[in-house]
């Protein structure tokens, strides 16, 4: 630890804008430790070398915000006066401020700054030490439109307008975002409802905060918590303006990180059977390793759901076979739409825990036959990275991967959304055999 607070320390006095990646490493450092003063060094870097001011002022209110959660009303009024003096005030930075008893700017608050990138200019650029790298992960346009349009048309501690106010970016600007809106939305909200009073939720993927914020929202009402798993820390530190603004910073815990690192730090904080609900929405071919340790640390309870997004595009092989045909689990999938692209099925899973099949105790065993779908997978993702994979190209990979999971066993029943009579999405999960949840 001491050789890598060496190397940011250098970076920060030399001004060095460092990637994601690093800055990741350095907040796991600091949730592992409970530095948390480093934590905020690490945050306002980020915000010091933002690409855009957009980006610069959701990472500053990311700093004033930890700064308040760690009781250092000093360094968060400094924040503030930098955003003062940098012309970055904002929706959210005016909520802080009040908490933080800090005095009125003299610059006005603004719109959080964002300007739409369009296909053709939105794919790669070259840096100055002459690398190839994705605009959208330097400037992290659709990210920081996401948060321009929440505080601008969201609510303080209004959930639903807040959501409405992701969705109207996605419609408006015809953008895809990674979230589990509309119909994928509805499977969360069922899944909820199937488990009866879920204690603890934790989430592989926050992404900008729609579904953490979703869950968290309804938890809350008997004491329950989410704990959401973010490796890219720039998404956390925008999810962190959506969660305040909702109302949940205390029912959501961030943990920026690779999953496979901060699922030891789970065993380690949690007593054994805590997890009611785990919820993947992370790269599909890592899943079942994910779930593997989970349950060789004896973290699920009995009663537990897991939910997979994005299992069938672009699909999740190995996860799908141990979840259906090779482990302790009773599965069913949600036939759906990617959300706002309704050409392309997908499927999220939800697998109940069988704590007393004799599966439960063995070894995970994956055929060669699923590791070589994973393998076809992981490419058709990575082409899509570069967004070069069409609509047919998707529909044609969705219905070979149902065609390939059959033929290895993996057939699990099927569940489709229903529209309710305001036009809302519902889902209706088969329930669990012999199981009812828990009243009260």
């Amino acid at each position: 630890d001491n050789c890598a607070w060496h190397l940011f320390d250098r970076a920060a006095q030399d001004g060095i804008q460092l990637g994601g990646e690093a800055y990741s490493n350095w907040l796991f450092i600091c949730g592992q430790s409970g530095d948390t003063r480093r934590e905020v060094d690490v945050w306002e870097q980020m915000a010091k070398t933002s690409h855009t001011r957009g980006l610069q002022a959701g990472v500053w209110n990311c700093v004033v915000l930890r700064s308040l959660a760690f009781g250092d009303i000093p360094r968060a009024k400094r924040a503030l006066q930098i955003m003062d003096d940098e012309g970055l005030v904002n929706p959210m930075s005016e909520l802080l401020r009040v908490k933080a008893g800090a005095p009125a700017p003299r610059s006005a608050p603004q719109d959080i700054e964002w300007r739409r990138r369009e296909k053709e200019e939105h794919e790669w650029v070259t840096n100055a030490l002459g690398f190839s790298l994705r605009l959208n992960k330097i400037e992290y346009y659709k990210e920081v439109g996401t948060m321009h349009y929440i505080l601008r048309y969201g609510k303080p501690h209004d959930l639903p307008v807040i959501h409405r106010a992701i969705e109207t970016f996605i419609r408006e600007q015809e953008l895809w975002l990674k979230l589990a809106g509309d119909e994928k939305g509805a499977v969360l909200d069922a899944v909820l409802a199937a488990h009866g009073h879920p204690r603890l939720v934790v989430e592989v993927g926050l992404y900008v905060g729609y579904s953490s914020t979703r869950m968290a929202a309804q938890l809350r009402a008997w004491g329950g918590r989410v704990i959401s798993m973010e490796v890219d820390p720039y998404h956390a530190a925008i999810a962190r303006n959506t969660i305040e603004l909702a109302g949940l910073s205390d029912f959501i815990e961030v943990w920026c990180g690779h999953s496979e690192n901060l699922i030891p730090r789970l065993r380690d904080r949690l007593p054994p059977k805590s997890i009611d609900i785990l919820f993947f929405d992370q790269q599909g071919t890592k899943m079942h390793l994910d779930l593997e340790r989970i349950v060789e640390y004896n973290l699920l309870s009995d009663t537990a759901v897991i939910v997979g997004d994005n299992v069938l595009r672009p699909g999740a092989p190995q996860f799908m076979y141990w979840t259906c045909a090779g482990g302790p689990w009773e599965t069913q999938v949600v036939s759906l739409k990617e959300y706002a692209q309704d050409t392309v099925e997908d499927w999220m899973s939800i697998s109940f825990f069988l704590p007393n099949d004799p599966r439960a105790h063995a070894p995970m065993v994956i055929p060669e036959a699923v590791e070589q779908l994973a393998h076809d997978t992981d490419g058709i993702r990575w082409q899509s990275v570069e967004q070069r994979v069409s609509m047919e190209q998707w529909d044609s990979h969705s219905q070979r991967m149902r065609r390939e999971f059959a033929a290895v066993g993996i057939r699990p029943f099927e569940v489709r959304p229903q529209l309710d009579g305001q036009g809302r999405s519902q889902v209706n999960l088969r329930p669990r055999s012999g199981y009812r949840p828990p009243a009260g």
